[in-house]
């Protein structure tokens, strides 16, 4: 039998400077100088566009070139616009994910939308960003950002080949934001992938071999290991990690026989210890892979079996682990496009309680506990994780095997001329009357609230 409305609610819970252009005769400039070229542009473009001079004078990225033409286009005052310049505004970094990553997204035509990808960065690594998109000429964006002091700065950007790496010269946080262009939409998948920035210094071995780690005691507690252990036969070649010029041969007490190679590109000093022997002198140049020594037990180590204590140490700093500067390749797994099948798609809760988590695995916090016949949206698939959104607007990450991905209606409830729906949860407006009267399929429950469809094609939250 249909329930009224009433029936089936009742037991529910329910500044003061001028600009820099304006200032150029303060600037002792020769006559007719590139400079003054430029800002006698400068100075024409905003005079008569309004354009800013960092338009002029600033690379822009192509998320900055598409933004600007927007904004200068008869659209600019458009709550199109405006819906997907908001989009791209970096949202609250409660989700992460672990590098490696990878997972696709559907993206609405209908609907401006970006979504934000999370992730701990380690200094050390070179990150390789990469996107492939169904169908292949979905043009679309590609920014990384990191945390620095109080907000997110730029970082990298890709290019028309959605491809894009750089090092990591300071840890933190940091997050990839795609979004497509204005009213296109498609799939698209994205990889976060890592390795180190450094080749392995002992031939045919890897960070995999490694004995003592960053961190481990020594002298009974009273310091710690200040590098990485490598454990081979003596008189191994110690090989160059990277590229660089020799700062010091010598030997002391702790390291024995010790080799400093500074490297100029990242900026650090790498330290090579316990050697049996030294193959460099004294502010020679070194290629990557050059031989630099050889294992052996010499300093402190004199009573292990040989091995080479490999450090990093950074001006300013001291030392920092060397481990991710020796990570290997790691891939991220490789996701078929059937994975993108689900995505979009409204899904229910289909057990008695499911956890809603900040990383797609079992060791993410949980943010909610999610009773059966929640509805979701499914935003994102990574494996056997779903990227959903609730209907508060809420995100998290959700086991897959905890929904049903189509589900049947649970009921039907008559709604009369009192009745009202609204379209979103947190919408003030609703709509009723004789568009909304009859019946009407319920299709899932959050918070005491039910979600509707009437037969006419409207879906919304029943107004109680």
């Amino acid at each position: 039998m249909k329930k009224s409305r009433k029936e089936y609610t009742k037991n529910r819970k329910l500044s003061n400077h001028p600009p820099a252009f304006l200032q150029v005769e303060k600037m002792a400039l020769p006559p007719f100088s590139g400079v003054w070229l430029i800002l006698l542009c400068a100075f024409f473009l905003h005079a008569c566009n309004g354009f800013r001079v960092d338009k002029v004078l600033k690379k822009r990225t192509p998320y900055e070139s598409y933004l600007d033409a927007l904004e200068d286009s008869p659209l600019q005052n458009s709550s199109m616009v405006r819906a997907w310049r908001e989009a791209g505004e970096i949202n609250g970094d409660s989700l992460q994910v672990d590098l490696p990553h990878s997972e696709h997204f559907y993206f609405d035509p209908q609907r401006p939308s970006a979504v934000f990808v999370h992730f701990f960065a380690r200094e050390g690594e070179e990150i390789l960003v990469s996107g492939e998109a169904l169908p292949p000429n979905l043009p679309y964006f590609m920014d990384v950002f990191a945390w620095e002091g109080d907000s997110y700065k730029r970082l990298v950007s890709t290019d028309s080949t959605q491809r894009v790496s750089y090092a990591v010269k300071q840890p933190g946080k940091q997050v990839l934001r795609i979004q497509p262009e204005l009213l296109v939409g498609g799939v698209v998948q994205i990889k976060v992938e890592t390795r180190g920035l450094l080749a392995f210094p002992i031939p045919d071995k890897t960070s995999a071999n490694i004995g003592s780690f960053w961190g481990d005691p020594r002298d009974g507690g009273g310091r710690r290991h200040e590098g990485v252990d490598v454990f081979a036969p003596r008189g191994t070649p110690v090989l160059a990690a990277s590229d660089g010029r020799v700062r010091r041969v010598g030997t002391n007490r702790l390291g024995g026989k010790v080799v400093w190679l500074y490297d100029p590109d990242l900026n650090h000093s790498q330290y090579y210890a316990h050697l049996d022997s030294q193959a460099v002198r004294l502010g020679q140049r070194i290629a990557q892979g050059d031989t630099l020594g050889f294992v052996g037990n010499t300093g402190n180590a004199i009573t292990t079996p040989p091995h080479l204590h490999f450090g990093i140490y950074r001006s300013g700093r001291g030392a920092v682990d060397p481990l991710p500067f020796l990570s290997p390749f790691n891939p991220a797994p490789d996701r078929p496009v059937e994975d993108a099948e689900t995505l979009e798609a409204h899904a229910l809760v289909s057990v008695d309680k499911a956890n809603l988590r900040a990383s797609p695995n079992l060791q993410g916090d949980r943010l909610a506990s999610l009773e059966r016949h929640t509805p979701l949206k499914v935003l994102g698939k990574s494996g056997d994780w779903l990227r959903v959104v609730l209907p508060d607007r809420s995100e998290g990450f959700i086991f897959g095997g905890l929904l049903d991905m189509h589900p049947e209606p649970l009921d039907e409830v008559v709604l009369g001329a009192e009745d009202g729906i609204q379209l979103e949860w947190d919408w003030p407006y609703r709509v009723s009357g004789e568009l909304v009267q009859g019946t009407a399929r319920v299709l899932g429950e959050y918070q005491g609230r039910v979600f509707i469809s009437t037969y006419t094609g409207i879906q919304g939250w029943l107004v109680n």
